[in-house]
């Protein structure tokens, strides 16, 4: 994957993610549910102050600091990865995780709070109560990849 290609695939998600978000929170209040076509799925907003399922969300400043070393930690991978010739898998990667950590990092800034809205609509409770949005699938599943390219050059 070129620096070019990664580049426009990274607007692209970043983009589509705040669409969403911004869909969101114009559309919806935090007491309205809707079902998706798409099986056990809720659009829903929820503010996440916290980390990840809201952790720290009490720890003022920190879900903040935390988001911008990451993200920081996450360019300097890039940097590294995207210098190297070959490694498409783990460029394709780490294109999505900056995607997504850009996109909620830029929520904590502008809002204070990561916008979520993709809900779990089944039958654990403990599921139901969690919140996410495309940014956060954006980094499990880029960071997946990235791990499976590591050693393919």
């Amino acid at each position: 994957m070129g620096k070019f290609a990664a580049g426009g695939i990274f607007a692209g998600l970043l983009g589509i993610d705040q669409a969403v978000k911004q869909y969101i929170e114009e559309n919806y209040d935090e007491e309205r549910e809707e079902k998706t076509k798409i099986p056990g799925v809720l659009l829903r907003k929820f503010y996440n102050k916290g980390l990840i399922f809201s952790s720290f969300e009490k720890h003022s400043g920190l879900p903040m600091k935390a988001s911008l070393i990451g993200t920081g930690v996450i360019f300097l991978a890039d940097v590294k990865v995207f210098l190297c010739k070959g490694r498409k898998l783990c460029k394709a990667g780490l294109t999505l995780v900056t995607a997504g950590a850009i996109s909620n990092t830029y929520d904590r800034i502008m809002k204070g709070a990561v916008v979520d809205y993709i809900g779990y609509d089944g039958k654990h409770k403990s599921l139901r109560s969690l919140t996410a949005n495309l940014a956060d699938f954006y980094v499990v599943i880029g960071i997946m990849l990235a791990q499976l390219g590591r050693g393919k050059r």
